[in-house]
């Protein structure tokens, strides 16, 4: 028995022996396969080579843009900045991965539009409707914007339609690789306007997709201090230097909750002038000052970027949802939703900065009514969330560091000030008429009282464009007196000199606004509109706040309101009928031109005249390229039309009337409007179809607006059901639509009555005690030199002004104020400057190229050529393998038609048919940066092999490479000049390029010219195609290959995908397909051999032996949280127990709470969490424990 157990010991161990050896070996191929697998995939496919590079202290960048009512040309605007990102972060993720250097400012982003009302109006229960004009606009010009960033024709994929719970979204795939997604809100099913867009996107941001990432908790944490969101207007145009500076502003401390730039108008007009200046002293003065002294205040939303861990902070996220209940809820909420979302970062403790580097433009109104109406909505907000600061003073400065009572104190001044500033303007209209024309100051009192007074009166009773048609004529009148005022101050300097308080104040403030010029050089053109802006004092300092504060209950939008987006071209065509004109309009149509006219010298009276000084055609540079296809296209129809223009075949001659009449078969139709001319595309009038469109649809699968043929051909897909679970609970919670509720709407439509009365009349109380102030004391002054005193002057002819104290109090208040924001100015363009000097790479010697030192390319040098590498060029080939291997099939055959016999004649015409063809590959910036990769590859090899000095590398380098700049060409050459090791490294990418190709059997797809299909595309329908489902799926993302529904109807549901190949693959027998299999008709690889089963059971065995592992860990996996889990991320916690920082620890990130529960262990409520809403929300906890 003994000898038995020893044997049977023996044996057990050298069975457990076997078996971790086994274990061992299988693991080791297993790790040695994924090896090969991943840098396959990130050699090929850019969703998996940023699985790799993304570390949790990569910055993620969410592009949040809201759109409405834009135009084409502010959509472009806004289209072209995200292009350039695309190209931007895919100059970055290539050059890591082919060229083996570190990029330490490498981000990843993803582009998103949420647009408002993007649907045609329609009731609840009707299902017949479709995109708006706006979205199929947003549509057309993203080959515009696309090719105005490549300097090359594109053509962008159509996108894929999803159906979504709030209405639907568009994806686009971008040249680089990115995503671009527009999400289409339908007011019927979710809440519009702005500040519900930016909940959707925060809690879809940094709820759904942040929490449904499965990583451990504190690395959530990480991740969400370095997710950012840029907050977008629709219109704003970007560099990524500009959103590359901003991040470097947050990564500086993890306090920073926002980080806003300069803003710069653009446009055309007076009104654009003015808010150049505007904005430029603006910036210069005031947001540096609140920079130096304290925070910034606002951020505005046409572009900053916000840090996603501040904005899940308790008070910020929640209290951001929370619907106007009081009448000055709507003013301070949605008036101005970006100034109230910085003042809760404010109070909660975090830091708002401003980096003067960062630039972005916007298109600023350049009508008069429009930029009242945009100020209308602006000023009481601002007003509003200054006085909810600084009534909360106590709370804000015990949790902000960076907010001192000093700063308080300052801001109360300034809004102090802005409440008395119309009393001011008009007093120094009054004293400008006593000092130049000598009237008698009660006489020029009751002159500037009247016509102020008229406009106080329409404010009130009259409508809107009634005030705003008065306020433009009082404009004008009062940049006239402006200029009396402009005298008289003149006559002042000349009597008085610098012996005079205005003198000193006016020569201080000129100074002051010169030297800021100065040291912001590219906005120095800025200071020639100043004297516009001292014309529109009065308008702009004393009409606008009347007309702001007498309307502050009309809380509409203002801006983009009745605009209507151009249709589509061919509905154009068919509704391209001429409106019926009245007498008048005939004749001054013969008189003017009729063709659409723009000029950068433009001037207009409202809506009365407008004045244009060397008009031009409204045609952007952007456009001439597809112009000029167009109108081949154009001209194409036109000849088909006349080869078709006789009877048509499906009209007997015996059919037609004698006397044709409008609507006759006789009537020449363009060729691409003629639908008889195509089998099957004729109109039939089916009554039964009538009736279908009004049938009850699954909206979340087959809605009628997926087949809009304006939205291109592009794939349907079924959103995932959880993301769809996640959006009904956010809505039902916090974005339902507001139902019309009339006797709602009229309360609050009084209560707003009501708070403007009262506004007004504490606001015309303070005016007019000022003023009464002021005009007695000046009264007086004229009949007693008791209350006035005289500066000396010691200069001869000159006079001293006689000054009252209390005007030279105000004065001296006023000067110390500009004073101290020239020098908060000062300190922060020195910042500035060692911003910019800190990113600036300086080179004061360039070494000499073939140094025995000579060391790799630099990072920004690799990135420059990878950045040409990449561009998209006219004569660019699309075959992007390598020109030196021989197994590759050529790009032409040997009996073409009218070909030349030698080599290079067949080569020239081969390029010659392939750009004749109308079909064209889809270009992407992978396949121009492996094309001339490859190049590069053999320029390496061939120098290895022959021995070449600089002046034959830079030869060979400039005629491989002819349109590179010489920044890339010269890293070309110190490439071939660096170390074997390095250069060996680089040709190995090249090699695994290559040879992942060839595995995939990807050759001849990839040569092909007339290929529609991107690199990616082909490259993961070949690793489907192969069984090797390893690419692109990023944790976390809403975009996963849900089961698909079945198919009743092919009209209803449209759900396909590409087969690149052009061909079916036939099933095995005996074979068991997965989901994609089975929908390609491609079948999994059955294992065959013992080699494949031994694979087979060791992935078994390490499966096993993981969760094995996992068990035994001290942290448990998290699991994905539902919808209405998220929706309590940021629960608000008592204020009363503020929150302390360390002393010590200043630049740490603030300890916050963050609404992440954790799960119960329990298996079964991972099914219990599908069955019902009621369930899921057991899950809820306080999330304290994030941070």
């Amino acid at each position: 028995m003994e000898s038995r157990g020893c044997t049977f010991n023996k044996c057990w161990t050298l069975f457990q022996m076997g078996g971790k050896w086994v274990k061992e070996l299988a693991r080791q191929t297993s790790i040695e396969e994924d090896d090969d697998d991943q840098i396959q995939s990130e050699l090929l496919d850019p969703s998996a080579a940023k699985d790799k590079l993304r570390t949790d202290s990569t910055p993620m960048i969410f592009i949040c843009a809201t759109m409405w009512h834009e135009t084409e040309n502010e959509m472009i605007q806004m289209l072209k900045s995200v292009f350039r990102m695309d190209s931007d972060q895919s100059a970055r993720r290539t050059a890591q991965i082919f060229f083996n250097i570190t990029d330490p400012d490498y981000y990843e982003f993803e582009a998103h539009v949420f647009f408002d009302d993007a649907f045609e109006a329609h009731a609840d229960d009707d299902y017949d409707y479709k995109v708006n004009n706006f979205v199929k606009q947003l549509v057309r010009v993203m080959n515009v914007a696309a090719s105005a960033v490549h300097n090359t024709v594109m053509k962008i994929p159509p996108p894929e339609k999803i159906p979504t719970p709030y209405g639907g979204r568009l994806e686009w795939k971008l040249p680089g690789g990115n995503l671009f997604t527009a999400h289409l809100k339908d007011k019927a099913k979710i809440r519009h306007r702005k500040r519900w867009s930016q909940v959707m996107y925060m809690y879809f941001f940094l709820g759904y997709r942040l929490l449904a990432e499965k990583i451990p908790l504190n690395r959530k944490q990480k991740r969400a201090e370095n997710t950012f969101l840029l907050a977008l207007d629709g219109d704003v145009d970007f560099q990524p230097h500009a959103v590359q500076i901003l991040v470097d502003r947050m990564k500086k401390s993890g306090s920073i909750g926002a980080a806003c730039g300069r803003i710069h108008p653009i446009g055309s007009g007076p009104m654009v002038w003015y808010q150049k200046f505007e904005y430029a002293v603006s910036h210069w003065l005031q947001k540096s000052t609140e920079h130096i002294l304290g925070c910034v205040l606002c951020s505005p939303g046409c572009f900053s970027l916000f840090r996603g861990s501040a904005l899940m902070d308790d008070n910020v996220m929640k209290r951001y949802t929370t619907p106007p209940s009081e009448a000055r809820h709507y003013v301070q909420y949605d008036q101005g939703e970006d100034r109230w979302l910085c003042t809760l970062l404010l109070q909660q403790g975090y830091r708002v900065e401003y980096c003067a580097a960062s630039d972005s433009f916007t298109f600023a109104p350049e009508g008069f009514f429009e930029f009242f109406n945009q100020r209308r909505r602006w000023t009481p907000s601002t007003m509003a969330n200054i006085l909810d600061l600084i009534q909360d003073w106590r709370q804000t400065t015990k949790k902000n560091e960076d907010i001192s009572i000093m700063y308080m104190f300052y801001q109360l001044f300034l809004f102090c000030s802005s409440v008395v500033t119309p009393g001011t303007i008009f007093m120094l209209i009054v004293g400008a008429f006593n000092s130049v024309y000598h009237i008698d100051m009660t006489y020029a009192f009751v002159v500037n009282l009247v016509p102020v007074a008229i406009f106080v009166l329409l404010c009130f009773k009259a409508p809107n464009n009634a005030q705003l048609g008065y306020a433009a004529i009082l404009s004008i009148i009062y940049a006239l007196v402006m200029m009396v005022v402009l005298v008289g101050l003149i006559k002042q300097i000349a009597e008085n000199g610098f012996c005079s308080v205005s003198t000193i104040f006016l020569v201080t403030l000129a100074g002051i606004f010169v030297i800021s010029a100065i040291i912001h050089p590219q906005e120095f053109g800025c200071l020639f509109h100043g004297f516009l802006y001292f014309l529109s004092i009065p308008s702009m300092s004393m009409l606008l706040m009347i007309f702001s504060l007498t309307n502050l209950q009309n809380v509409s939008w203002g801006t983009r309101e009745v605009k209507t987006a151009a249709p589509p071209v061919r509905q154009q065509q068919a509704t391209n009928v001429s409106p019926d004109k009245n007498m008048f309009q005939k004749l001054m149509a013969n008189f003017t031109n009729s063709e659409k006219m723009i000029s950068d010298y433009a001037f207009s009276f409202g809506n009365l005249f407008k004045c244009m000084c060397c008009p031009r055609s409204e045609t952007r540079e952007d456009d001439l390229k597809f112009t000029a296809i167009l109108e081949r296209l154009d001209t194409l129809d036109d000849r088909m039309t006349e080869m078709t223009s006789g009877v048509s075949s499906m009209h007997s001659v015996s059919d037609l009337p004698c006397d044709p009449g409008p609507n006759s078969p006789l009537d020449v139709q363009p060729f691409s409007q003629n639908a008889n001319l195509f089998e099957g595309a004729g109109e039939r009038d089916n009554p039964l179809y009538k009736e279908e469109k009004h049938f009850e649809r699954d909206e979340l699968r087959n809605p009628i607006w997926i087949s809009d043929d304006d939205l291109g051909k592009g794939n349907i897909k079924v959103n995932d059901p959880e993301e769809n679970a996640f959006w009904k609970d956010l809505i039902n919670s916090y974005l339902f639509p507001l139902e019309g509720n009339k006797a709602k709407e009229k309360q609050t439509k009084q209560e707003l009555i009501e708070l403007r009365n009262s506004v007004c009349l504490a606001f015309m109380i303070i005016n007019a005690m000022f003023i009464i102030l002021l005009f007695a004391l000046e009264t007086i002054s004229e009949q007693t030199s008791n209350l006035s005193f005289r500066m000396p002057c010691n200069v001869e002819g000159l006079l001293g002004e006689k000054v009252q104290p209390i005007a030279l109090s105000f004065t001296l208040v006023f000067g110390i104020l500009i004073v101290l924001q020239f020098l908060a100015m000062l300190f922060h363009r020195y910042s500035t400057f060692l911003h910019i000097a800190a990113i600036t790479e300086v080179k004061l010697k360039r070494k000499v190229i073939g140094d025995s030192n000579e060391q790799k390319p630099s990072v920004d040098e690799t990135i420059q050529l990878v950045r040409d590498m990449q561009a998209i060029r006219d004569d660019d080939e699309m075959s992007i393998v390598p020109d030196y291997d021989d197994n590759l099939e050529p790009d032409y055959s040997d009996d073409d038609d009218g070909g030349p016999k030698s080599p290079h004649g067949k080569e020239l015409w081969a390029k010659f048919k392939g750009r004749r063809k109308g079909l064209q590959a889809h270009r992407t910036l992978n396949r121009a940066f492996m094309k001339n990769f490859n190049r590069l590859v053999s320029e390496i090899k061939d120098d290895n092999e022959v021995e070449k000095n600089k002046e034959v590398i830079q030869l060979n380098a400039q005629r491989k490479f002819r349109r590179f700049e010489k920044k890339s060409l010269y890293t070309i050459v110190k490439i071939a000049q660096a170390d074997r090791e390095y250069k060996q490294s680089v040709v190995n990418h090249a090699h695994k390029w290559n040879d992942a190709v060839k595995k995939l059997d990807i050759v001849k797809q990839l040569k092909s010219k007339n290929q529609l299909n991107s690199f990616q595309d082909v490259v993961r329908a070949a690793m489907i195609k192969q069984g090797r489902i390893k690419l692109g799926v990023q944790p976390g993302t809403s975009q996963q290959d849900s089961p698909l529904p079945v198919r009743n109807n092919a009209k209803d549901i449209r759900i396909s995908v590409s087969d690149p190949f052009d061909e079916k693959v036939q099933s095995k027998k005996n074979s068991k397909s997965s989901a994609w299999g089975r929908l390609l008709g491609i079948p999994e690889p059955t294992p065959e051999g013992p080699g494949s089963k031994f694979k087979m059971l060791a992935k078994k065995a390490i499966e096993m032996n993981e969760n094995d592992d996992g068990n035994q860990a001290t942290s448990s996996p998290v699991k994905t949280p539902s919808g209405a889990q998220v929706l309590d991320m940021a629960r608000p916690r008592q204020r009363e127990v503020p929150r302390q920082r360390e002393p010590s620890a200043s630049n740490s990130p603030p300890v916050f709470t963050f609404s992440l529960m954790e799960p119960p262990v329990d298996a079964a409520d991972s099914h219990s969490r599908n069955s019902s809403s009621q369930k899921r929300k057991t899950y809820l906890a306080d999330f304290d424990t994030f941070y």
